[in-house]
């Protein structure tokens, strides 16, 4: 077989992976601030393949699934991805930060999802448990990239590890 044929066949059965990017960034009002001390704005930015999320939605929502042009099923999508991610207080489990759901909105074949909350002072760590997409893909992993005083840590949330702890330092 020649080379050519060989290059189209493996384009053929090549598989795009299942990929999520979430960004949390810790904001403090100017930069003599510290957020264990005064507290600070915490956004948070999901990037998600528009394919995934449209099947995530027709197979776990059993919703229509047009993230483009279906105003209601984004608002679903959006409501499915906040219930799927949490921040909580230092190591316990059971408190969470609040996070507002801001909305989404379509870019370049990936459905981009906002949240927003406040880190409260004296806090000097905090829980992420991130599983969007994971009741739905099998081989969904979730890269979380958390930003915090110019420095930025990247965590993977798997099927096997959906939660890590984030130490300020």
């Amino acid at each position: 077989m020649c080379t050519a044929a060989l290059l189209i066949r493996g384009a053929a059965v090549a598989h795009e992976q299942a990929i999520a990017f979430t960004e949390v960034s810790f904001v403090t009002e100017n930069s003599m601030s510290d957020c264990t001390i005064d507290g600070c704005r915490i956004e948070v930015a999901h990037r998600l393949v528009i394919h995934d999320a449209e099947s995530t939605l027709m197979s776990v929502l059993g919703a229509r699934a047009d993230l483009v042009g279906d105003p209601d099923a984004q608002a679903r999508f959006e409501t499915y991805v906040a219930d799927r991610f949490a921040l909580l207080q230092g190591d316990d489990q059971s408190i969470g930060i609040d996070l507002t759901l801001l909305g989404g909105e379509v870019e370049r074949g990936y459905y981009w999802v906002y949240q927003e909350g406040w880190l409260e002072p004296g806090l000097d760590a905090i829980s992420v448990s991130q599983t969007v997409l994971m009741d739905a893909i099998a081989d969904q992993t979730n890269r979380i990239n958390v930003r915090h005083a110019g420095a930025t840590e990247t965590f993977v949330s798997t099927s096997d590890r959906q939660s890590f702890s984030y130490r300020f330092k």
